[in-house]
């Protein structure tokens, strides 16, 4: 039985280091930049460039690090390198449609109006309606191909898209539907570890072993999800209290009852106090 519940748990970590975490690639390129993002938008051009120029050097497969090097060479006025730089962004990842908007407006500089709207294409397609700025360029290069239809098109949906971002409250434009896919992952595997740690409350001999396996899987609840772990650690008592009544039998013994009562209803306090110790673990990390 113990060697089945650390083989478990073991599988929980591994499953929270490789998979818990749905971002994208590039979402998590951006998270991991933040830094030097920030340097960027305020304006610190040279410090950005560093930054960015240090981050290749040592991962040197960032499209995302590439694309933010580049916008720092046109901020330096080296058209050239830029142009290069987002190149070998779009290598790595061609998904990121930011790449290809600063590749339209480079084209789109030269006057080589044809390239541009290929690279303005690219850009609308990958963006998917979330950024009014690749249809306002896409139209400015119809414009000036004479193709005035699919121009005003273009800068008419431009706008619907800004109109819907000034209907949206600030709040609501970066808050995360609660539930989200990982959510309901998570939500299984709560399933799960509720089983387990049944499982073991019927079979343990004491009531060590319960509190210990409550405590490891509610910290886990905690790290994984820092902001929604204590409806996950709700989840996890009822999925225990439920489990427990409703799947397995009461023992016949006085003296066995009570250390199943004790090995329950403890491991509900405990998962509560350890989901926010979890979750107090992971603001740590993400803080240093």
């Amino acid at each position: 039985m113990e060697f089945l519940i650390v083989l478990a748990f073991f599988g929980y970590i591994y499953y929270i280091k490789n998979y818990a975490d749905l971002r994208t690639k590039t979402e998590k390129e951006i998270a991991a930049l933040k830094d030097g993002i920030a340097l960027y938008e305020s304006r610190k051009i040279n410090e950005a460039f560093d930054y960015f120029d240090q981050r290749i050097q040592s991962r040197p497969n960032s499209g995302a690090a590439y694309l933010y090097r580049a916008l720092c060479y046109k901020e330096r006025q080296n058209s050239e390198a830029a142009f290069k730089d987002l190149q070998t962004g779009m290598s790595y990842d061609d998904s990121i449609y930011t790449l290809h908007l600063e590749t339209g407006k480079l084209y789109f500089e030269k006057q080589d109006f044809e390239n541009a709207l290929t690279s303005f294409n690219k850009a609308v397609l990958y963006a998917g309606n979330t950024d009014p700025e690749t249809y306002r360029w896409r139209g400015l290069t119809y414009k000036k191909l004479n193709r005035n239809s699919e121009a005003e098109s273009d800068f008419a949906q431009e706008q619907q898209l800004m109109e819907g971002t000034k209907n949206i409250p600030a709040s609501a434009s970066i808050s995360d539907p609660f539930l989200n896919r990982r959510f309901l992952v998570n939500i299984i595997l709560i399933i799960f570890t509720s089983g387990i740690l049944i499982a073991v409350i019927k079979q343990a001999e004491s009531i060590h072993l319960p509190y210990l396996v409550a405590v490891f899987s509610a910290i886990c609840i905690g790290f994984v999800e820092p902001q929604k772990g204590w409806f996950l650690a709700i989840l996890q008592s009822f999925f225990l209290i439920s489990g427990y009544f409703l799947f397995t039998g009461l023992p016949e013994s006085g003296g066995r009852q009570e250390v199943e009562n004790f090995s329950l209803y403890g491991s509900v306090i405990l998962t509560f106090a350890a989901s926010f110790l979890g979750s107090f673990l992971k603001r740590a990390i993400n803080t240093e």
